[in-house]
């Protein structure tokens, strides 16, 4: 089953897209128009629907949040339609020289991200006619993320920053340390909105966002401690009670996981170990 929908949120013009081949969309991505810029490009799975979506638009440039397929799927081929100029920041346009292979699970919910060596370098501000978005480095859940910021508007593009209040798995490269930082930096902003990429937020976003910070400082915190006792990565999540998504981790070979998160705590604080 496909999904699209387009909404407006006042200048900016957002589009939301899933795709499932198994019934109802598991998870759903936007990408944003304003001002002649588009943020993100959607998922491959959905090329067709994005295609067709964003054909009245006026796109003059667009930019890449990070290199997750999800938001750089359709780079390639809206590049060439519209004839505009790809931005990312420079880690971003690196990895986009030859992006990493991703798992079964991932193919089948987003599609692939074909390497794209046409995209230009930028690391500071976006300029639009009537918009100045400074680019900030938000990593932790990709080590390019990096989020929009329009601080006269009070718009945040967050990319995948907040997602959701709580989360049960990581990608095995994630840092919740990284996360953790990123969350705090982005609570330090002035913005009213947040355009995140899985789940705008236009009500109390900041309220939101402090949600997921104590979500994942309450976690970190119980990993650490457990871990000090001498438990094991699975000894953890049996004492922390935390329920496995077996059946998304067996179909990403563990590339999607709960333990990832324990281990990503454990990496942050030096002391992973693998099992």
């Amino acid at each position: 089953m496909k999904i699209q929908k387009a909404y407006k949120k006042g200048a900016v013009q957002y589009f939301k897209y899933g795709s499932w081949p198994f019934g109802k969309p598991v998870m759903y991505v936007h990408n944003f128009f304003v001002d002649g810029l588009l943020i993100d490009t959607g998922h491959s799975n959905m090329q067709k629907e994005v295609v067709q979506t964003l054909s009245s638009l006026e796109v003059q440039q667009m930019y890449l949040t990070h290199h997750h397929e999800d938001h750089t799927g359709n780079s390639l081929v809206l590049q060439k339609q519209f004839n505009c100029p790809v931005y990312a920041s420079s880690k971003c346009v690196k990895i986009m020289k030859n992006p990493p292979s991703i798992s079964f699970a991932q193919w089948l919910t987003w599609g692939i991200s074909k390497k794209n060596l046409e995209i230009t370098t930028e690391d500071q501000f976006i300029q639009t006619p009537n918009y100045t978005f400074e680019i900030i480095p938000l990593p932790g859940h990709a080590v390019d993320m990096v989020g929009l910021y329009e601080r006269n508007q009070g718009w945040l593009f967050s990319a995948d920053l907040f997602v959701h209040t709580y989360i049960r798995v990581f990608m095995r490269p994630e840092s919740m340390k990284g996360q953790i930082a990123s969350i705090k930096k982005a609570l330090s902003l002035d913005f009213q909105w947040l355009f995140c990429s899985h789940n705008p937020q236009f009500e109390q976003p900041k309220d939101k966002l402090r949600q997921k910070l104590a979500f994942f400082e309450n976690f970190y915190g119980q990993v650490v401690h457990f871990h000090q006792k001498g438990y094991s990565i699975n000894g953890i999540i049996q004492q922390m009670e935390l329920k496995e998504k077996w059946f998304l981790r067996l179909l990403s070979t563990g590339e999607l996981s709960t333990k990832n998160m324990i281990s990503a705590v454990l990496r942050d604080e030096g002391a992973y170990v693998f099992e």
